[in-house]
């Protein structure tokens, strides 16, 4: 046996507490993770048997996952199904954090993978790009705590809007824009931070009046005239970050 057949083998038989610690603390610490071979926790899975058990038994390891279904790429539909719910399942009922790329009739096959796990999205951070019916991904989403929602097209955004105000349990709302229609549509919800890439200034103070236990405020400001200077306390707020984009 030589040097490194000696290390690995000594590696292997590692204690399970020490190899999770090595696990934890050695991989590199990405946002999200795609399900494919070369992704840190599948290489671990490809080591040796032991290391496998020990990853595929530790939740941390899998809770965040990025989706992006490519049907023309999915030579084997049930093998995708299978692998997203294989990854799933290992997080044992974690609290997860997901990356979702939506494109045109993608809600639906999203949805239904996802469904068992519905309870457990605490995070979820999605792209829609002409989307059917995107409103599917986002309604009855009981633990959902952080929202992050991208459009390449608005003709549903009256819809998203909708579904985004039934979740009662969001705090945090990362969105394009906010008029005044859609403050109004989530003005029940206990929102603490929002981030808003694009607001028009008149809506600044209706914002803060209508979020009163808001902590953080981020928003980008498009400026055709002058900046409207009206005093208001607000008696959270601890965070305003505000972007000015002129337009002339």
């Amino acid at each position: 046996m030589n040097l490194h057949e000696e290390l690995v083998f000594d590696l292997c038989r590692l204690p399970t507490e020490v190899l999770c610690y090595i696990f934890i603390h050695c991989l590199p610490q990405i946002e999200y993770t795609s399900p494919n071979s070369k992704t840190p926790p599948m290489l671990l899975t490809r080591i040796c048997r032991r290391w496998r058990d020990v990853a595929t038994d530790m939740p941390s390891l899998w809770y965040r996952l990025s989706m992006d279904i490519d049907h023309a790429d999915s030579m084997n539909w049930r093998q995708v199904v299978f692998g997203y719910d294989l990854w799933l399942k290992r997080t044992q009922g974690r609290p997860l954090s997901l990356e979702i790329m939506c494109n045109e009739n993608d809600t639906t096959d999203l949805r239904n993978i996802l469904q068992p796990y519905i309870s457990q999205i605490f995070s979820l951070n999605v792209t829609f790009d002409m989307a059917v019916a995107p409103e599917i991904l986002l309604n009855d989403l009981p633990a959902l705590q952080e929202l992050d929602v991208a459009m390449r097209f608005h003709d549903a955004l009256s819809s998203i809007l909708t579904s985004i105000s039934r979740l009662f349990t969001l705090r945090s709302l990362n969105f394009g824009t906010l008029n005044c229609h859609s403050i109004k549509c989530l003005s029940h919800l206990n929102l603490i931070n929002i981030d808003l890439s694009t607001i028009f200034p008149t809506n600044i103070i209706n914002v803060l009046q209508t979020f009163p236990t808001l902590c953080s405020l981020k928003i980008q400001i498009l400026l055709f005239e002058g900046l409207p200077c009206e005093p208001f306390t607000h008696s959270t707020i601890q965070l305003l970050s505000i972007q000015i984009i002129v337009r002339s």
